[in-house]
């Protein structure tokens, strides 16, 4: 057997339901906003010394790239194909890890 239906609420009840949300959503905005001007006005925090010493931070090497789609290789054994795009990396010849001279001036 079916519950009956409860009834429909009157406009003026609506009306005070939502004014009584809309009130508290503004009032916790109001709030926010109030928070965030306080963290805004913080100054930053100084840091006094380094927490990692630059000779143990490691530069991360960059990944390889296709030449065809410039995406980053997967990890593990290159095959012969880009596993992305398919580009055959017989079609180029590898670079040199060589540094790169400067160009001369015009």
């Amino acid at each position: 057997m079916r519950t009956p239906r409860p009834s429909p609420a009157s406009a003026e009840d609506l009306h005070a339901r939502l004014a009584a949300r809309i009130t508290a959503l503004e009032d916790r905005v109001r709030r926010l906003e109030a928070r965030l001007a306080l963290e805004a006005r913080k100054p930053p925090p100084v840091r006094t010394r380094a927490s990692v010493s630059a000779a143990t931070v490691r530069t991360a090497r960059p990944r390889p790239r296709c030449p065809g789609c410039t995406l980053e290789l997967p990890r593990g054994r290159r095959g012969e194909s880009c596993v992305w795009c398919g580009f055959m990396f017989a079609a180029v010849s590898r670079r040199a890890s060589a540094p790169k001279t400067p160009r001369k001036p015009r």
